[in-house]
């Protein structure tokens, strides 16, 4: 039998709502009363159709939606009506056709349309139309049901007391049907002619006709099992649009939408460790795109991706559901058992995000586990400030981030839906991470992450998308929301630093999943280009040297290419050395470019920021700086290129020859000199600690006479944090033990992030 999309897609197809298959049907089973499972979420023990309903739906004939919910009250159209009916009787496809004005061949009841009209079943109406989308009538439905089942007059008289209110065309048909018992008058001894027919209605005059006509015998009674439902699942009786996306084999899953859906097209990408494959739709009637990317990593794990872009201000809703069987037991285990405490900070302001939902973990019927990672929706704003062609600085305005996911666990199927909202203007972002095995093989593994997220929420990525995370950026930033709510993609955060750590250390799925999705965003965001330009203006450095994005951010620079660097070469990246390579060749070419604060002709310190539209030196700053130098030492132990080493010497010599400008009265290091030579700022907590300890580590088997100054740094930042108990990094006690000063190690608690 043909089958017509909704949306005509080569591997996109439109779930037709009933069954396709028929024939003949008796129950063999005569118990009392029988016990199962609900097949649908809203059909109850106490509902007066169930047993109707339950018994069609197991004969394959009359089924329910993908969402698990059969819509009892909505009302069948025409088209469905052929549907059913031809599916009922077998009817085969014609080779003849009628020209009906509103039926075109992509329509998905095409096949059964013309069957059953070209039978006589159906018959068009006076303006030529089939009528595909409307309602069927009760008058309509007698005369459909004595055609379908050829009904013959038995020869008892009925009389309604709306007669007089049949459509003659129709009154011969409701008296047969009627003389059968298989459609009876109302209580007040109407027939109601002109009433719609809903689902429930329907079910119930099939299954009476299907008994009168002897081709299915009658059926005990069912005692339904009751179906377990999210807190917060909510039903949806009205019809929908559904739409299959094939993501994967065993979990079905489908887009549910109020309005129907254009596909647009299918495309791919294929990265080094994954492969993109984006679906994309348009909304009909509403300006708005649904883009769904799935990201399937090479361990077979995958990430969703789903974004709804709304470019009008209509309201839309996307659900996407997903659908398993086969399945023994659901836990959520939840993320927010672990409160967040502190939600403001003086740079950045309030961050109302938190964490994803939580670990869906699914036990099968056969003992198998899967896990699946369920983040929030996050509805936001895009912004851009234009400088120039060449200039410009994007953030979003968050709106608000919401629960997306709710769920029901009927008949050993559990069906999950994540819904999108859209009031008109927005963007909403959700994802998931998906595993047909376990995340965390561990169940304190992922509790520590869970509590760890809590703690780090920040520097945690929930908002991840397929350009990559967003996450709360500092208040000096531009074009700045007047909510303050302002988020945007920091490089810094894009690449995923406490993963790799954790992975080396367990070799979770979860955290080799995070390390490969960093992969992609870090090559989508670069593009071409043989560094990463930032996309978010900084007011802060705008004030000073009117910088505006894009511009170089070298500490983003160097932390991405040192990640790409060791990451890679564990995950045997054929490409790993690049991002090292180019990144040490554009720190050497700095000199001739200005780029420098010089100390002597034979010493200098590289600027922070490397502008790309403005003509400026910046300031360079102890972490920065370190940062840069340690890159070129690491390149030179790659390559043995001495371009490398000669750079990394300058910069060394630069500190050596100012080693006690840097110093503070308090023993701290100050932040920055700027290109007038003045020494200024509060540097970082742990971050420039971490970097002299890294300095020192590559100094001891390059060069040790650089070794002095660099421990003298050292010890003097250590005892400051000592002092005033600001505790220190895991990378810091671990680095103090391999250059073998632990005994400095600073007073107070042991974090797993440098503030």
């Amino acid at each position: 039998m043909k089958f017509s999309s909704i949306i005509q897609a080569p591997l996109i197809v439109a779930l037709l709502i009933f069954s396709v298959s028929f024939f003949i049907l008796s129950n063999t089973s005569h118990a009392e009363d029988q016990q199962s499972a609900s097949n649908f979420t809203d059909i109850p023990n106490n509902f007066w159709a169930k047993d109707e309903i339950l018994h069609l739906a197991q004969l394959n004939k009359m089924n329910g939606y993908p969402d698990g919910q059969y819509r009892p009250a909505a009302f069948v159209t025409r088209g469905e009506a052929a549907k059913i009916i031809s599916d009922t009787l077998e009817i085969p496809d014609t080779d003849s056709t009628i020209p009906f004005s509103d039926v075109e061949e992509n329509n998905a009841y095409y096949n059964e349309i013309m069957s059953t009209s070209t039978r006589g079943i159906f018959q068009p109406k006076k303006d030529g139309t089939f009528g595909v989308n409307e309602y069927i009538s009760r008058e309509e439905f007698a005369t459909l049901i004595v055609r379908a089942f050829k009904l013959k007059d038995i020869g008892t008289s009925i009389n309604f007391r709306d007669l007089d209110k049949i459509n003659k065309s129709h009154i011969n048909d409701v008296q047969i049907i009627s003389k059968h018992n298989i459609m009876t008058g109302k209580v007040n001894g109407n027939f109601e002619p002109n009433t719609y027919v809903n689902r429930s209605h329907f079910a119930v005059i099939l299954h009476r006709t299907l008994k009168a006509t002897k081709l299915i015998e009658k059926v005990p009674s069912v005692k339904i099992i009751e179906p377990k439902f999210s807190s917060n699942f909510i039903a949806v009786p009205e019809k929908r649009h559904f739409t299959e996306l094939p993501i994967d084999n065993d979990v079905q899953t489908f887009i549910r939408s109020n309005d129907s859906l254009t596909f647009l097209g299918e495309s791919s990408i294929k990265y080094t460790f994954a492969k993109d494959t984006i679906y994309s739709y348009a909304i009909k009637g509403k300006s708005a795109y649904l883009k769904v990317t799935k990201r399937l990593i090479n361990n077979g794990d995958y990430f969703l991706f789903t974004e709804l872009k709304n470019t009008s201000n209509n309201f839309v809703k996307i659900d996407i559901i997903r659908k398993q069987v086969d399945i023994n037991s659901v836990e959520l285990h939840r993320y927010d058992r672990y409160p967040i405490e502190e939600k403001y900070d003086d740079t950045f302001g309030y961050d109302p995000t938190s964490y994803p939902t939580g670990i869906i973990e699914k036990t099968f019927t056969n003992g198998r586990v899967s896990q699946e990672m369920i983040g929030q929706a996050y509805r936001s704003k895009e912004l851009k400030l234009k400088y120039s062609k060449k200039a410009f600085s994007n953030t979003r305005d968050l709106v608000e981030e919401t629960e997306a996911y709710s769920s029901v666990f009927l008949n050993g199927t559990h069906i999950s839906i994540n819904t999108l909202i859209s009031h008109g203007y927005d963007i909403v972002d959700h994802w998931s991470m998906s595993s047909k095995e376990h995340l965390f093989i561990d169940k304190k593994n992922m509790d520590n992450w869970m509590s760890e997220s809590a703690i780090n929420f920040r520097k945690r990525n929930s908002w991840y998308t397929a350009e990559g995370p967003y996450n709360k950026m500092a208040t000096s930033v531009e074009p700045l929301p007047l909510s303050f709510q302002v988020y945007g993609r920091n490089l810094l955060l894009v690449k995923e630093d406490r993963a790799l750590y954790l992975y080396m250390q367990n070799d979770e799925p979860y955290f080799y999943n995070l390390i490969v999705n960093s992969f992609v965003n870090l090559q989508n965001f670069k593009g071409e280009k043989n560094y990463w330009e930032t996309e978010v203006t900084s007011t802060y450095l705008k004030n000073l040297y009117n910088i505006t994005a894009p511009f170089i951010d070298t500490r983003f620079n160097e932390q991405i290419a040192l990640f790409l660097y060791r990451s890679g070469k564990d995950f045997k990246d054929p490409n790993y050395q690049t991002p090292l390579r180019n990144y040490a060749n554009l720190l050497v070419s700095q000199e001739s470019k200005g780029n420098v604060i010089h100390v002597d002709p034979d010493s200098y310190y590289i600027a922070d920021y490397f502008p790309l539209v403005q003509d400026i030196t910046t300031h360079s700053s102890m972490n920065h700086v370190l940062g840069g130098m340690n890159i070129l030492l690491t390149a030179y132990e790659e390559f043995g290129d001495e371009k490398y080493l000669t750079t990394a010497i300058k910069i060394q010599s630069a500190i050596d020859k100012e080693k006690d400008l840097w110093l503070r009265p308090d023993g701290d290091i100050w932040y920055k000199v700027s290109t007038d030579k003045e020494f200024i700022g509060r540097d970082y907590s742990h971050l420039t600690l971490e970097d002299l300890i890294n300095s020192y580590k590559l100094w001891s088997k390059i060069d040790s006479s650089r070794l002095p100054v660099i421990e003298e740094l050292i010890r003097s930042k250590a005892n400051y944090l000592s002092k005033n108990k600001l505790g220190y990094t895991t990378k810091i006690k671990k680095g103090l033990k391999e250059i073998q000063m632990i005994e400095i190690l600073p007073q107070g608690s042991e974090l797993t992030d440098a503030q």
